[in-house]
């Protein structure tokens, strides 16, 4: 059987470990499985002992930068040892998918981070990205890497992952919302550069009864959780669940909303803003990052792009957007799994040199150019 034809074995990092958190890469790696492909979540060992035919890596910074120095020294040895013996043994491939461009916190010593950066420097053959900005972001980021193939697999939808049955009325009954409330959300894991906190102030500066926000979702710090509260000085229309979020919870305040607010400081791609479109629940973001792409892709009627900061005009603005009229259904079919698995099997193939198979990655999805 030719290299071609042959399905893959490919070492994913994470691949099906992380369901419990974010289905976005189980979700991939069980459509690639189905196409068949032989995905596993990697295996030191087996890079040392078995064939394997693609490395596929995201957010390498929570991979090898986690944890005592000792230990970030230990797996960024072993896993570039692996990863040669595996080349030496076949045409073992390093793909990179490009998240975002720096961890959200900063991670061990610049020691460490130089050794971090030399890996991907010298050992990736191949860039995949969420979107088109952020390939170039990468590129910016890592000049050295300019010539490697590369290729936009956008994020795909939730909506296989969560239960959005319910009606607005039945979600807000499970919620004990009332009926005419205009409720503003925003659910998930809580860190800083959410600016979460902004978010609540501008809420209580403003002066309408019939607004209610819910944050829902577990702040990253003590810290930041009593900023939070503080934020909310008491405003009985401010509602704080800041505690982690069941899957059916968050399903449940998405289907309740009538606007989810994601006010970033600084972001790259947002899988909230996927979670809250896979709701049918338009989405306010900032025009950062790939968030332009995004409107884009799925309509100005529900992803709203704003510059600058998330005032009391912008909210104002926002709240009557959210009302105006709109299709039932986001028009989510070009974040379907099933086409982002085979874009990304084909690039798999592309980066191996696997003409026969390769020979259907559309011309402008693959590139070597800056």
């Amino acid at each position: 059987m030719s290299a071609a034809s042959r399905p893959l074995v490919v070492e994913a990092e994470p691949a099906f470990r992380t369901a419990h958190a974010n289905p976005y890469n189980s979700r991939l790696y069980a459509t690639i499985a189905a196409d068949g492909c032989t995905v596993r979540d990697l295996s030191y060992l087996r890079l040392f002992t078995r064939r394997v035919d693609v490395v596929h890596l995201h957010w390498p910074e929570l991979t090898f930068l986690t944890g005592r120095p000792w230990r970030v020294l230990a797996r960024l040895l072993l896993f570039r040892a692996g990863l040669r013996v595996a080349r030496r043994r076949g045409a073992t491939k390093l793909v990179w998918t490009v998240h975002n461009m720096a961890s959200h916190e900063r991670r061990t010593t610049p020691v460490l981070r130089a050794m971090h950066r030399r890996l991907l420097v010298e050992e990736v053959d191949g860039l995949l990205s969420l979107t088109e900005g952020g390939l170039d972001a990468a590129r910016a980021a890592y000049p050295e890497l300019v010539d490697k193939p590369s290729a936009v697999t956008p994020h795909g939808h939730y909506r296989d992952d969560y239960d959005f049955a319910a009606s607005r009325a039945e979600a807000r009954i499970d919620r004990g919302i009332r009926a005419d409330a205009t409720l503003v959300v925003s659910v998930g894991m809580i860190r800083t550069y959410k600016n979460i906190p902004d978010l609540v102030r501008t809420v209580v500066s403003v002066k309408n009864e019939h607004l209610l926000l819910t944050v829902a979702g577990k702040p990253a710090t003590d810290a930041l959780a009593e900023e939070i509260r503080s934020a909310a000085s008491g405003d009985a229309r401010v509602a704080l669940d800041l505690a982690f979020q069941s899957d059916a919870a968050i399903a449940s305040w998405l289907r309740a909303a009538d606007l989810v607010v994601l006010p970033y400081r600084a972001i790259q791609n947002s899988g909230s803003a996927i979670l809250a479109l896979s709701a049918d629940r338009p989405v306010v973001v900032p025009a950062l990052g790939a968030m332009r792409e995004l409107q884009e892709l799925v309509g100005s009627e529900w992803v709203r792009c704003y510059e600058g900061e998330f005032d009391a005009d912008e909210f104002a603005q926002s709240i009557a957007w959210a009302h105006a009229p709109r299709s039932e259904r986001a028009p989510l079919d070009r974040l379907a799994w099933g086409g982002i698995a085979r874009s990304t099997i084909e690039f798999y193939h592309h980066v191996r040199g696997d003409e026969a198979a390769a020979s259907t990655i559309p011309v402008s999805q693959t590139s070597s150019q800056h």
